[in-house]
């Protein structure tokens, strides 16, 4: 997955979590090319208009949050970015009788279309979570004659999706059935569990495929049973070419299906699951190797601003308390600590937070600075983990 929807995923999993006492969380969309002063007045009439609302406290955290959208569309002068752009606030603090008004914004990955104003008890984020659907999705099936478990590779996470057992004798024949007879019986049944994972295959990936978001399978399993299926032309003529490949493999269940994966990095180079893998073994030979490589949160960024991190790995689950500031006196536009209480670049004390950004927000814009390349680690993947673990969930390769 690319930094920006990363970032974008982020953002809207931490807005799901904001819900307001009362209908006093704004979502404001705003797609490219939307005209400024009308929403600036829009904004601004809202002001006005919220003086009606009986509760105080509810009157008073409805204007705060609609200051903060018309302050920080002022301090980034309203440049607004192709894809257009999402912004929500209001208070936040889970404390009855204690206000924290918040602001943030997101950058959609594709074009935004949507336009609106909405004031609610919690933040409108329909429009946007339609934009993540997965892109590349993959079939790993472990199969031999006895059960078959489906299961569907999607980003850096698989999900069983069925389980499924035959009824196929085994090999030694019942007494008194003829050899002839008692091989009929086995190929029928045989036939039938086919049959059946093939309607089971049918209804998960055609499905799929017809959104063009299906990238193939990879069958496993001991025997020939992978392969035979396949062979009598069993699997729906719509996704029949989507076939990968085969792989041998001890275990038919769920352990079978990780044991696929493990297997077959090449022919899911393009899953976001082998990604991640050859990043963070690149990142841990560089270690190990050379001198080309740091970790650890203040080594990582004094590397990102002083140019010399040519990719930087952050962890999903890293967490650092970072903002986004301006200053009064100089207006610069600065990201610090949440306890920042002077401007870094005319050393005021007269500074205004204006949004605060978790560690992948924060690293994100650092690396935009310096055209550095920012990759993601989820810790779904034993190297993720371990990446996590032993150096701090932050890392960077070197240019130098």
């Amino acid at each position: 997955m690319d930094a920006e929807t990363e970032i974008f995923k982020r953002k809207l999993k931490e807005l799901q979590k904001h819900k307001g006492k009362h209908t006093e969380l704004i979502s404001l969309y705003v797609p490219f090319g939307t005209d400024r002063s009308g929403v600036m007045n829009q904004l601004i009439n809202e002001v006005s208009q919220s003086s009606n609302i009986k509760s105080a406290t509810t009157r008073k955290n409805v204007q705060g949050a609609l200051r903060r959208l018309i302050q920080y569309l002022k301090v980034t002068d309203f440049v607004i970015p192709k894809n257009g752009m999402a912004l929500f606030s209001g208070n936040v603090s889970e404390q009855d009788g204690k206000s924290d008004i918040q602001m943030f914004h997101v950058v959609p990955t594709k074009d935004l279309r949507t336009k609106l104003y909405r004031c609610d008890s919690e933040f409108y984020l329909a429009p946007l979570l339609e934009l993540l659907t997965p892109n590349n999705i993959y079939g790993i099936i472990a199969i031999d004659n006895r059960e078959a478990t489906i299961a569907q590779l999607v980003g850096k996470n698989y999900r069983i999706l069925a389980r499924l057992g035959s009824a196929v004798p085994g090999k030694i024949k019942a007494g008194g059935q003829s050899a002839h007879r008692f091989e009929h019986l086995r190929e029928e049944a045989a036939q039938e569990f086919y049959g059946r994972i093939s309607q089971k295959i049918s209804e998960i990936f055609v499905p799929i495929n017809e959104e063009g978001k299906f990238k193939g399978f990879v069958f496993g399993g001991p025997g020939n049973t992978k392969k035979r299926m396949v062979e009598k032309g069993l699997i729906d003529y719509r996704i029949r070419d989507k076939v990968l490949g085969f792989l041998d493999n001890t275990y038919t269940d769920e352990s079978g299906i990780k044991e696929i994966i493990d297997l077959s990095e090449d022919m899911l180079k393009e899953s976001e699951m082998v990604i991640e893998r050859h990043e963070v073994n690149e990142f841990m030979e560089k270690v190990v190797k050379t001198s080309l490589a740091t970790y650890g949160l203040n080594e990582v960024i004094e590397a990102l601003k002083s140019g010399r991190a040519q990719k930087v790995l952050v962890s999903e689950d890293l967490r650092v308390d970072q903002a986004s500031f301006e200053c009064l006196s100089c207006e610069t536009h600065f990201f610090a600590t949440l306890a920042a209480t002077q401007c870094p670049h005319c050393k005021s004390y007269d500074i205004e937070e204006l949004e605060e950004l978790d560690a992948g927000e924060f690293f994100y814009e650092l690396a935009k600075k310096t055209s550095t390349e920012i990759t993601f680690i989820s810790r779904d993947t034993s190297e993720g983990q371990q990446f996590y673990n032993a150096f701090g969930g932050v890392g960077a390769i070197l240019r130098y």
